[in-house]
């Protein structure tokens, strides 16, 4: 499993097919008007018979409106709508919450997958931890008597904890699927001896817990298979440290018998930051200013023609770390 910076807007429709339905807990059966009520952003549901919640600007409920709630004020990273729920408590040992949803497709046999999603620490939370994590099954796993939920996630974030309460942090990570995983629950499959656990704010009493809003959640392939020509391929790499020190500080394609071929990056808007004509050609990590890019996660598209002129496309994401 591999963690990493992850791009961010999915719908932009530059990137491979999100598998995720309602990502972004837009569509909603109807507005909430409590707590608990995830399984109106269906297709989402709660595996467990503790219920997170769903929040919408069209809620007239302060448990769940948008952009004021009990737990403090947060506007969704996109649209009208977003998740929350509660990975941690001081007061009941490994109080859980999850959200589950079936993908548009069953994940292939080999194939390296990507997931990501954007949480922000509620206001409202005394506590903020590490811990969310994403795990892919076959079947729709419920867990009614349960509040820890007793499997192996693919994708553990245990980094640092999460206390950003302004800005909407990514979660994301890697995983190679064994074939027929059909549904993810995002949640924290840790118990509390194996978690990070930081107290952000000891003024507040009515909520001794780690509560975090989700948004923009995404499934899809992230495969760095090399496009291949009749005898050869062009190989990609998928990170480079653009540093100065000498060593990988240029995102260079390689490849034999190529009569043709072209790349273009977009960062995480959807711009386009460099464009490649040759597979001589690299990037350095600049911007078309001569401005050095930051670090994060990028996304190319790549078309090469063999000299057997048939046509490849490929594309994917790249890592830049300095």
């Amino acid at each position: 499993m591999t963690l990493s910076a992850f791009l961010g807007l999915f719908q932009m429709g530059l990137i491979a097919q999100n598998l995720v339905p309602n990502s972004s807990f837009e569509n909603s059966v109807s507005c909430p008007n409590g707590s608990g009520l995830i399984n109106l952003a269906s297709p989402w549901v709660s595996p467990t018979a503790i219920t997170p919640d769903y929040f919408n600007e069209c809620s007239s409920s302060n448990r769940c409106s948008v952009p004021n709630s009990i737990y403090g004020h947060r506007w969704p990273r996109t649209g009208k709508a977003f998740a929350g729920l509660g990975i941690y408590a001081s007061n009941i040992r490994n109080d859980r919450e999850y959200i589950e949803v079936m993908l548009d497709d069953s994940l292939i046999r080999g194939h390296e997958y990507c997931i990501g999603f954007y949480v922000s620490l509620s206001e409202e939370a005394m506590y903020a931890t590490n811990g969310l994590s994403a795990y892919f099954s076959s079947a729709l796993v419920t867990c009614p008597p349960c509040s820890l939920m007793p499997y192996m996630p693919q994708v553990n974030y245990l980094g640092n904890p999460i206390t950003d309460t302004l800005e909407w942090i990514l979660i994301s990570g890697t995983f190679i699927a064994n074939g027929g995983e059909h549904f993810v629950t995002i949640g924290n499959f840790n118990d509390d001896t194996n978690i990070s656990i930081k107290l952000v704010n000891a003024t507040v009493v009515t909520n001794p817990a780690a509560y975090y809003y989700i948004d923009d959640v995404y499934v899809g392939t992230c495969d760095t298979t090399p496009v291949p020509d009749s005898s050869s391929g062009l190989l990609i790499p998928n990170i480079f440290t653009p540093n100065g020190d000498g060593k990988n500080d240029l995102f260079k394609m390689s490849g034999a018998n190529i009569h043709s071929f072209s790349c273009t990056i977009y960062d995480r808007w959807g711009v386009q930051i460099a464009q490649l004509n040759s597979p001589d050609d690299a990037w350095d990590g600049r911007n078309k200013n001569g401005e050095p890019c930051s670090d994060g996660v990028y996304f190319y598209v790549a078309t090469a023609v063999g000299n057997d002129r048939k046509k490849y496309t490929c594309n994917g994401f790249l890592e830049l770390v300095r």
